[in-house]
């Protein structure tokens, strides 16, 4: 068995990791000595990403919006 240390530099490479990994190909070790995964998962959250990007006053347009096409909805029903 060999082993390697991967420097990740495009996180499309995540996903192809761990599909090697659930193949039983290789296999994802914690680093020994931050306790970290060498292979870093740590993706944000969208709401993460975006957060900011919608002054409050269009959100709050936006939310009503969607609740009166919510409630045309209910009516049809």
């Amino acid at each position: 068995m060999q082993t390697f240390i991967v420097e990740i530099l495009d996180d499309k490479a995540v996903p192809l990791l761990r599909d090697l990994e659930s193949l039983n190909i290789l296999r994802i070790k914690p680093s020994p000595t931050s306790g970290i995964e060498t292979i870093s998962t740590d993706i944000p959250k969208l709401s993460e990403q975006f957060w900011g990007t919608i002054s409050p006053e269009t959100a709050s347009k936006m939310h009503m919006h969607v609740e009166i096409i919510r409630n045309e909805w209910k009516r049809d029903i």
